[in-house]
């Protein structure tokens, strides 16, 4: 990787400023860019610098294109993924306690999905002495896996069945699994926290007609620990150079 580097960070949350910050404070330029329709506008870096965003559509590519610039795209990092998904777990468990009158510890708790957020965030919740932890899964041959590091496992397709055993509800997949018939099963007082990206995995209509408590949680490590979540970044970016990943 070259000593010296320009890196353009499209503009997003808290994360991207303090991505500038850490990568001037390497002995990098870094400046933010608004979307491309603005550039116009800005006094961009040369040709040569490395565009920075988790996800670059075709729009976003012709534009760095024009400009010279090369994509670093690092949404889609598996180390990314990872690190990034430790991050939104912990904000997962303070949204939680900021909206629950009671103690995560003690209480019965699932999990749907187990991938990048869903698998550190049951890992938390189990370290935190959650009386139980169910996680719920497509396939079944996850539910061995499961059940082998001390975790209820049970199917997606039975959560109408059993919505009613949990305190509160973590959904990590990115459809609807927590409909109008799952969510009239709930427990009193449960509550649903849903990291799925938008419109979500729960039938929002519904849950409010129910008077139940759903919030859906987004982009969490720039809302609440910005400087975890440009780490991330930063680490993905530097990752990303050092491979020589990028377009």
């Amino acid at each position: 990787m070259r000593e010296s580097m320009d890196f353009a960070v499209m503009r997003g949350d808290r994360r991207q400023n303090l991505l500038c910050d850490l990568l001037i404070a390497d002995g990098h330029r870094a400046q933010l860019l608004p979307e491309p329709e603005q550039w116009g506008k800005e006094n961009l870096f040369p040709p040569g610098a490395f565009l920075v965003t988790a996800k670059a559509n075709d729009s976003l590519r012709r534009a760095a294109e024009e400009q010279g610039f090369a994509v670093l795209e690092y949404g889609g990092l598996p180390s990314f993924k990872e690190e990034n998904g430790a991050v939104t777990a912990e904000g997962a468990l303070q949204v939680a306690m900021r909206h629950r009158l009671r103690t995560l510890k003690g209480s019965d708790v699932l999990v749907i999905g187990y991938g990048g957020i869903g698998r550190p965030l049951a890992a938390l919740l189990k370290a935190m002495g959650a009386a139980s932890v169910s996680v719920a899964v497509r396939r079944e041959a996850q539910l061995w896996i499961l059940k082998g590091e001390g975790y209820r496992p049970m199917l997606s397709r039975e959560l109408e069945a059993r919505a009613g055993d949990f305190d509160v509800i973590f959904n990590t997949a990115p459809e609807l699994l927590l409909t109008g018939m799952v969510l009239e099963r709930l427990r009193p007082g449960a509550l649903v926290v849903d990291l799925a990206s938008k419109p979500g995995g729960v039938d929002w209509e519904r849950a409010k007609a129910l008077q139940i408590k759903a919030v859906h949680a987004l982009t969490l490590p720039g809302q609440l620990t910005p400087v975890s979540g440009a780490l991330a970044i930063r680490n993905a970016v530097y990752e990303l150079c050092k491979e020589g990943t990028y377009a």
